[in-house]
């Protein structure tokens, strides 16, 4: 089973994550998110990132693609809405943004379970975006590829995750053990 959070910074994913190891222990793998390691490597993330910064992360997500029973911080739709944003912004090439709508259709599907993190209150950490504009248009973004994967029939289960901690992994706990039991029978 290959499940992932997605969502605009600031939404709880790495909380969420925190969650599922307390919680599911080594029942599965876990995958923190890919983009502060890409800071941490010396490239530029968020509304400074690059095609350079964006290519990482995409070898990540392909990496994390062969993985299998594992719950991810970030997926493939985190890199295709950050790219496309970056593109617009003229700061990602053409080249890398085809490559990411490429990858993105290979690699969506390959999802079972995809949880869509709504933004919480912004915490300033140092690494988090601040840019009001920058949060609005992502958010946006990822609003139309969450709304087009949901008018897809062949797309993963896609689950808008809302309130505070516990009841967001609540809903996890309930969509897991439903996967779960719909693979078994």
């Amino acid at each position: 089973m290959r499940i992932s959070f997605t969502g605009p910074g600031c939404s709880g994913k790495s909380t969420l994550l925190k969650k599922c190891r307390e919680h599911y222990g080594d029942r599965f793998d876990y995958v923190d998110e890919v983009t502060r390691p890409a800071l941490h490597s010396g490239l530029k993330i968020n509304e400074d990132g690059d095609s350079n910064t964006q290519l990482y992360i995409l070898e990540q997500h392909i990496r994390n693609d062969s993985l299998d029973n594992v719950i991810m911080d970030r997926c493939i739709i985190d890199g295709l809405v950050y790219t496309n944003w970056l593109h617009t912004e003229g700061k990602v090439s053409d080249t890398v943004q085809s490559t990411y709508d490429k990858a993105y259709k290979e690699l969506v599907n390959n999802l079972d379970i995809v949880f869509y993190t709504s933004p919480v209150q912004l915490e300033d950490d140092g690494e988090r975006s601040t840019n009001t504009k920058f949060i609005t248009d992502i958010e946006w973004m990822f609003e139309n590829v969450i709304w087009s994967m949901e008018t897809c029939d062949e797309s993963p289960l896609v689950i808008h995750l809302q309130g505070d901690v516990e009841t967001r992994f609540n809903y996890i706990k309930i969509a897991i053990e439903q996967h779960e039991h719909s693979t078994i029978g």
